[in-house]
């Protein structure tokens, strides 16, 4: 199966294969982040801070590197993405 076909799945235009992967490795890191400086702060802050700046980021990282996705063109940041099947 290669990643093409995992990113099929889609909604709003947005790849669900993508949002997960995402989410699951800011919330790894962030939870890394909190054992190793920020525990004494409760864990799921850094769980839901890590969901909520999961979109964020990654619309800055496609923005800074020119690539275009579906939620970019609806924000006005990039032109329409090209559709692969």
């Amino acid at each position: 199966m290669s990643v093409q076909n995992l990113r099929k799945n889609k909604i709003l235009g947005i790849a669900v294969f993508d949002l997960t992967v995402s989410a699951i490795a800011l919330i790894l890191l962030f939870l890394l982040a909190w054992r190793v400086h920020f525990h004494k702060l409760h864990w799921y802050t850094f769980v839901l801070a890590g969901l909520i700046f999961t979109i964020p980021l990654g619309i800055i990282i496609h923005v800074f590197f020119g690539v275009n996705t579906m939620l970019n063109y609806k924000l006005g940041l990039s032109n329409y993405p090209k559709i692969t099947n």
